[in-house]
């Protein structure tokens, strides 16, 4: 049964793509030469993700004191680079088939990736050298290739689930018994450089599994970023994405960090209420 990424990524008929408005924006606020007009002109040929992000931008999570009506406001508002994670989220929640696994709920593991972005955010705004919204679309990401282990090896997918609640184990420990030349890690990456998101993006994806293995100091932290909000997620049993662990702190994502010990009761209350505000994120991942 075990799989390698090629076998998978050739049953894989045809991989959901970002909409072509999502590809051509996050182009656009990647290039210095844009504005935020350029961004608008483009975002007004898709009338539905204008209306998500809106929606986004005016819930409890932002907290803004007046209601935005336009992607240009929002981007003066909230700069380029959170409506390009705005983008990225509004889009990515309709890409998979819904629900397939029994074993797997597609509600937990949202919930869980939600909880994991908004975590990362928080934590990326206290980090040096770190977009905190890239840390947010890490965070966001980071389990993709679960997804697609669901829906194009399921017989793979189930076999994983199994064995970690078995053995109460971790998803990731179980695929490395299951899938052995690969993980959802690597293929979350691969999904990524199909969307040609960012380098760095891509490598924190594919190495938040990883810390102790990554040389280059940003995506280290992203990575480490990532390993810590989602240790915090599943202690706090925000969600579910396959792991039936006792979490444990990846010592390498905490020696990567500058949190120090006596600044977590206040970080743990300040994540506590990042956390309580992400209902407008989980009411769309739910709304298909």
């Amino acid at each position: 049964m075990a799989k390698d990424l090629r076998s998978i990524v050739r049953k894989i008929t045809e991989l959901p793509t970002l909409p072509q408005v999502v590809t051509v924006i996050l182009s656009l606020i990647d290039s210095p030469d844009s504005s935020a007009e350029d961004i608008n002109k483009v975002m007004e040929k898709d009338p539905a993700l204008v209306g998500k992000i809106l929606k986004l931008v005016n819930s409890a999570y932002y907290g803004l004191p007046n209601k935005v009506n336009s992607v240009r406001q929002s981007i003066v508002i909230l700069g380029f680079s959170t409506v390009k994670s705005l983008a990225i989220s509004a889009s990515v929640f309709d890409m998979f088939d819904s629900n397939r696994s029994r074993a797997f709920s597609r509600e937990a593991f949202w919930g869980h990736s939600i909880g994991c972005a908004c975590v990362s955010r928080l934590v990326g705004h206290r980090e040096a050298g770190v977009d905190e919204e890239t840390a947010f679309v890490v965070g966001l990401l980071h389990d993709i290739g679960k997804l697609v282990i669901d829906q194009y090896a399921p017989a793979e997918f189930d076999a994983i689930v199994n064995l970690a609640q078995e053995k109460q184990i971790s998803f990731h420990e179980a695929e490395k018994i299951v899938l052995v030349e690969t993980n959802h890690a690597e293929i979350g990456a691969w999904v990524g450089e199909q969307w040609a998101l960012a380098p760095d993006l891509i490598s924190a994806i594919r190495n938040h599994h990883s810390v102790g293995t990554v040389e280059d100091r940003p995506v280290k932290l992203l990575a480490a970023i990532c390993r810590f909000a989602n240790f915090i997620c599943q202690k706090r049993n925000v969600g579910s994405s396959g792991n039936f662990n006792v979490p444990q702190l990846d010592p390498e994502a905490w020696a990567t960090l500058s949190i120090k010990k006596d600044e977590l009761p206040k970080m743990i209350e300040a994540i506590n209420s990042e956390l309580a505000r992400t209902d407008a994120f989980f009411s769309m991942a739910m709304s298909k």
